[in-house]
């Protein structure tokens, strides 16, 4: 079975209870699954799912010029998320284009911000390492990929991403 169907398979059962609530209504598209997480104190607080699966203290980077602390932060909790996503996309890509990765390939997320004119600015870097894949195949897998995943969908046009072959 295609790992494209072992995705999409499960989602045929969802569709039969109402997958969104009242406040997606507006979407353009029927969510599959929505994730719903509170953040009380900002960046200096904590971040609940409603799962409780993800209980995390916030805090700082002192990059920031503040003392910082042991807790996470935005940038790494999105650096995880889109790692993840794009690991995903990339499989589905790789299969799509009958290419065939290591089952070691690694993605490692780095998200940037700085300081611009008003405010600040984020960028990413993708780096997909132990690929087992050749150049050629590589930037094609990772064009497929851009054009698959939900995490670079929203940020396409927005943000600075790059992606790089690594070891």
């Amino acid at each position: 079975m295609s790992l494209l169907r072992t995705l999409v398979r499960p989602v045929a059962r969802l569709n039969a209870v109402a997958p969104f609530t009242v406040s997606a209504r507006h979407l353009s598209f029927t969510p599959i699954y929505t994730a719903e997480s509170t953040v009380v104190g900002a960046r200096n607080g904590r971040v609940k799912t409603k799962s409780g699966s993800l209980d995390l203290k916030l805090d700082l980077p002192k990059e920031f010029g503040v003392k910082g602390g042991p807790g996470t932060n935005p940038e790494e909790l999105f650096a995880s998320g889109y790692a993840a996503c794009f690991g995903g996309a990339l499989a589905v890509a790789a299969q799509e284009l009958k290419v065939t990765l290591s089952p070691d390939t690694a993605i490692t997320g780095r998200v940037h911000i700085g300081k611009k004119t008003k405010g600040f600015q984020l960028a990413v870097e993708l780096t997909i390492s132990n690929s087992g894949i050749s150049d050629a195949d590589f930037d094609k897998v990772v064009k497929t990929t851009h054009e698959i995943c939900p995490y670079s969908h929203a940020v396409h046009g927005n943000i600075e991403v790059k992606t790089v072959k690594g070891k």
